[in-house]
């Protein structure tokens, strides 16, 4: 076959073009099975001008004898079907060789992915310039919030911390929401959806903010261990802003869930679940679960209603008429719930109950604003 195609090429070259011999032999490889390798090194300019149009097999064979758009193009490949390492052996060989375009589209497929690492190579070389994907990267590490363009955060429905942000005068309670990296703003925008889709415990009873980017404007822990925390009393937060809302949610990269002050506190791998459980905590609710012992040691010495779902006896007194006993309290008095089963107070994956939803509407009726 090899034969015959370079007889037949040899047969046009009196009379055809470089063009002609160029899509004869590239019919050839696509159809008759012909060596790609010996007709890309005579025909380089037309193979290089349709390479995308090659079969992945050969488009393979291409990048592996080491010609940049080939190894271009089909680390591309490599990266749609997942083949991450695969993919960075080919790229990396060939950055020195293909153009700004060619760099910039690469980028954009490693940021559609979540390549950190890999992006993290591409800045390291000099090769992520300013713009799109190197926002992302900077948002993603957190950097100081004053780098990261203000038109850019709008882009992405976030906001930056000199945006006018307002509170919604018709709903009963408003929201800040803010974050100090790129997952944590993504995942408040998906629970302010996902609530939004069925507010709780009504429409109007809570209103979000847009979420915000504070990195280098308040520092928080680091400890996967422990529950999230920031340091509210040296934040670079305007405190007017603050003022102008009831709550504040702030998602760090690590630490449990928690409320404190008006101040729900917890990270970015938070579901659902639990973005309703700390939201009931703003409203007074407490946990139905074993309570820290910190908290045991002043909250069960008090006696009766401490909570919407929360009564604390003393031992020995009858319990209130249709309340059943809680793990809260295991020094001090007796604690008691609503329920005698399970709640989203006791376990984040349950979801809320018509019960709970009552107690929770006629707790904020009774709240004067």
């Amino acid at each position: 076959m090899l034969r015959a195609t370079i007889a037949l090429l040899f047969s046009l070259s009196i009379a055809g073009s470089s063009n002609s011999y160029g899509g004869i032999g590239f019919w050839q490889v696509l159809n008759a099975k012909a060596n790609p390798l010996q007709l890309y090194w005579q025909f380089p300019h037309y193979f290089l001008a349709r390479i995308n149009k090659l079969p992945k097999n050969t488009l393979g064979l291409l990048a592996r004898h080491q010609i940049p758009t080939a190894q271009y193009e089909y680390s591309l490949h490599l990266l749609k079907v997942k083949q991450i390492k695969a993919a960075k052996l080919f790229w990396r060989a060939s950055l020195p060789n293909i153009n700004n375009a060619q760099i910039t589209n690469l980028s954009e497929q490693l940021l559609a992915t979540e390549q950190w690492g890999d992006l993290n190579i591409l800045n390291t070389l000099g090769y992520l310039k300013p713009g799109f994907v190197l926002n992302h990267f900077n948002l993603h590490h957190g950097v100081i919030h004053t780098q990261i363009p203000k038109p850019f955060l709008h882009s992405l429905e976030f906001l930056s911390l000199d945006s006018n942000i307002l509170a919604n005068k018709k709903c009963q309670f408003n929201v800040l929401t803010m974050s100090d990296h790129r997952s944590g703003l993504y995942k408040l925008s998906a629970l302010i959806k996902t609530y939004n889709k069925k507010p709780e415990p009504r429409p109007g009873a809570f209103c979000f903010s847009k979420p915000v980017y504070v990195a280098g404007a308040l520092k928080c822990s680091n400890s996967m261990s422990k529950a999230a925390n920031c340091d509210w009393q040296s934040a670079l937060i305007n405190q007017q802003l603050l003022r102008k809302f009831d709550f504040v949610v702030m998602m760090s990269k690590y630490g449990s869930a928690n409320v404190s002050r008006g101040v729900m506190q917890l990270n970015s791998g938070a579901n659902y679940g639990i973005f309703l459980h700390e939201l009931m905590h703003f409203n007074g609710f407490e946990d139905e679960y074993i309570l820290p012992k910190s908290k045991q040691a002043w909250l069960c010495k008090r006696r009766g209603l401490v909570a919407p779902n929360l009564y604390i006896a003393k031992k020995g007194e009858k319990s209130p008429n249709g309340w059943h006993k809680s793990k809260s309290c295991q020094i001090g008095g007796v604690a008691y719930k609503p329920s005698k089963d399970w709640s989203i107070l006791e376990y984040q994956q349950i979801t809320l109950s018509d019960q709970y939803r009552a107690l929770w509407l006629a707790h904020i009726d009774k709240i004067k604003r």
